[in-house]
């Protein structure tokens, strides 16, 4: 499990240089390859129609070329956008792993620093419910109910309890809150520390309402409609400008041209969406949850024993 979690998220990306650019798995281009299709046949029909049957209206290349800078920027632009999205998504979820880390550090070393004699049990508690947390967070923005790695974490009672949750996150930070409560009431921990871990609890619940405002929040739809008609309007055009001095050739040109647009805005498409499991190169949350749960666990085991 150690050298699986190890791993980065782009795990399939090839060191070698031919073998990672002819990559199928993980790319753009099987979920782009009907439309490029499709464009690059009415590319050839207009070739055909000009070559054989009447010549056919013909373009000066000089404006594309100067749509061409205003396309690539406003793709260049969308593309941004959507790796801006994923990576604000990929740093909550960072915090909520560090805010993990913690909350189980200070819960193991101070959960009882007021009182000498046997350790009590709200610490194991507090690291259980705190590797909650991560997987209800990852289910609740996949809109999903898969708690099969909690089974040696939660029993049976608070994983329904879990699942039947409104908001499975503020759950599981609800019951964090209840452990601090009832820690302080006790006197197993002071005030300082109460607030310290108070302060790591709140950090959790920002971390999720940051990545459910990027899953509630998509991009404006008047802006990805505006970007695909300028597409669609410069590839319909673009033939009629290549086909005067290229005749054939013009097909391959179109191709050249049409592949990378086409692949542009699908990538703005795909990371836009960083939490949906069908989107290529959606963050690891299981990866992610699996180490807070293996850190975690590491931590607890270690403070038995000594």
């Amino acid at each position: 499990m150690k050298d699986s979690l190890q791993m980065h998220s782009n795990k399939d990306e090839s060191p070698g240089f031919l073998r990672g650019a002819l990559m199928w798995r993980g790319s753009v281009t099987p979920r782009i390859f009907f439309s490029l299709l499709l464009l690059t046949c009415y590319c050839a029909l207009i070739v055909a129609l000009d070559q054989y049957w009447r010549p056919l209206p013909h373009l000066a290349v000089t404006p594309f070329e100067y749509t061409g800078v205003v396309l690539g920027l406003v793709l260049v632009f969308r593309t941004n956008a959507g790796h801006e999205r994923w990576w604000e998504a990929r740093k909550s979820w960072g915090g909520i792993v560090n805010q993990s880390r913690n909350i189980a550090i200070e819960a193991l070393s101070y959960g009882d620093s007021l009182n000498a004699g046997p350790q009590p049990l709200w610490p194991k508690d507090m690291v259980k419910w705190t590797i909650a947390f991560s997987f209800a967070a990852k289910e609740s923005l996949r809109n999903g109910k898969n708690f099969d790695e909690l089974n040696d974490v939660l029993n049976e009672q608070e994983l329904d309890a879990l699942m039947s949750a409104v908001h499975m996150p503020l759950f599981v930070a609800g019951k964090i809150a209840e452990l601090l409560q009832q820690a302080r009431l006790n006197l197993h921990i002071d005030g300082f520390i109460f607030i310290g871990m108070e302060s790591q609890r709140n950090l959790l619940i920002d971390h999720i309402g940051a990545c459910e405002r990027i899953l509630k929040t998509p991009m404006p739809l008047v802006y990805a409609i505006k970007a695909r008609r300028f597409i669609l309007i410069f590839l319909l055009l673009l033939p009629f400008s290549l086909i005067e001095t290229l005749g054939f050739s013009a097909v391959f040109i179109f191709f050249l041209v049409a592949y990378p647009l086409l692949s542009l805005d699908r990538i703005g498409i795909e990371l836009q969406s960083p939490f949906a499991t069908k989107n290529l190169s959606h963050l690891p949350l299981d990866t992610i949850c699996e180490s807070i749960k293996l850190h975690c666990l590491a931590m607890l085991e270690q403070s038995q024993r000594s």
